[in-house]
């Protein structure tokens, strides 16, 4: 057994939640967010040495970090039926979907696998605050972090991603290769998205407490040098504006039946004889185009309610269980003087101006002052402590809670 599985779990701290946007950071190699944003983002990659300090500081001490999740942690979290996880291996290629039971998975010895476990901010809570260091950037667009811990020599092949990603190394070494190639055809034969012709322009190998950030359509390879390779990878959404339109489109489609004037027939007492029977008749164009003017819908702000709340529904894996939360609306507001309610991990929050939209529902259309303020702060800090009144029963703060989309 390696050194490195007897050192001293690393302890993450959460992010503050006024992040000093102006100031160098270490974890973006000097680089203030402002100037990271300016500068990298979705724009070139970028290598940082000692991103987490703690670990070149502990080492020099002669207590060495090691991740903060054991391995047999993972192991024990990739048998749960709700996590997305995956166990690829190499030489050939194959790939399987979890959960997995222990003895399935290849010991850490073993060479040429790896095994990724998705959404890791909601199982862990070193994973959440990791996380939480990169909300400088829109919470629409984070998505979550995954871990990958492999054997010798364990990768997932030369491959792209369509978003940006930060890819930091907690346990053992990892060698990223990277290129900017323009040919990204994929090779056919294999059961993984692996490029058919991958040519190598740089290649780092990352010690822990070192980060790669990659923009989108990089190609890359990381291959683990050492037993219980753990990779930290932070990944972003990128859906495609068909997706965003269609989304925003639906949801609009379904606001339109609370007004009921849409619901009269059509008529036209206006409409003359015509010779061009074949042709939609300009009555109904007309009107259609009074009626698009009226309800705003040439307007972008008409749309954006709907694009807000697809953009903060969770995950599809994502699992609540209310029946957790069994508290009467007189015991919730007592709890909610004593204790501090957070977000879920897995919940999405979004705001729209005053409005938060929570997992794909507007949440403070209706609701009182305090109800709406209690909102706001759990959009922009994952938590909310205080009062909001006496709790009604379409409390819509209540609600969620029953839910099981905000936790004590």
């Amino acid at each position: 057994m390696t050194a490195f599985y007897l050192s001293k779990p690393y302890d993450p701290p959460q992010a503050p939640q006024n992040l000093p946007l102006d100031r160098p950071w270490a974890l973006l190699g000097g680089n203030s967010p402002q100037q990271f944003m300016k500068s990298y983002w979705h724009k070139k990659p970028l290598l940082v040495r000692g991103a987490i300090p703690s670990f070149e500081l502990a080492k020099q001490m002669g207590e060495p970090l090691d991740s903060a999740i054991s391995p047999e942690e993972l192991f024990k979290i990739a048998g749960d039926d709700a996590m997305e996880s995956r166990l690829i291996k190499a030489k050939p290629w194959t790939f399987t979907n979890g959960p997995f039971k222990k003895r399935s998975i290849p010991s850490i010895e073993t060479t040429n696998w790896t095994l990724l476990l998705q959404g890791m901010e909601a199982k862990h809570s070193a994973a959440a605050k990791v996380l939480s260091w990169f909300r400088f950037i829109p919470d629409a667009r984070l998505d979550d972090l995954m871990i990958s811990i492999a054997g010798p020599g364990g990768g997932v092949g030369p491959h792209f991603d369509s978003y940006d990603v930060f890819l930091i190394q907690m346990s053992g070494r990892r060698r990223w290769r990277i290129s900017e190639q323009k040919d990204l055809s994929l090779n056919p034969d294999l059961p993984l998205k692996i490029l058919q012709d991958f040519r190598v322009e740089r290649e780092w190998d990352l010690e822990p407490g070192d980060m790669l950030y990659l923009p989108p359509h990089i190609a890359h390879d990381g291959i683990a040098l050492d037993a219980g390779c753990q990779t930290w990878s932070v990944g972003f959404r990128s859906q495609s504006y068909k997706e965003i339109l269609q989304e925003g489109l639906w949801r609009l489609a379904e606001s339109l039946e609370d007004i009921p004037e849409l619901n009269r027939r059509f008529a036209d007492p206006k409409q003359s004889a015509t010779h061009c029977a074949e042709q939609l008749p300009a009555e109904i164009i007309t009107q259609v185009r009074h009626k698009l003017k009226g309800l705003k819908l040439d307007r972008v702000e008409t749309f954006l309610p709907g694009i807000a709340a697809y953009l903060s529904e969770p995950k599809p894996q994502a699992y609540f269980d209310g029946a957790v939360n069994n508290l009467s609306p007189e015991q919730f507001r007592r709890q909610l003087s004593k204790q501090v309610l957070h977000a879920h991990p897995y919940t999405r929050l979004l705001a729209l101006g005053p409005r938060i939209y929570c997992n794909g529902e507007e949440m403070t259309e209706g609701q009182n002052a305090s109800t709406q303020a209690a909102w706001r702060s759990l959009a922009s800090s994952k938590q909310f402590t205080g009062s909001t009144g006496k709790i009604r029963l379409n409390n819509s703060l209540f609600g969620a809670f029953e839910a099981g989309w905000l936790l004590f």
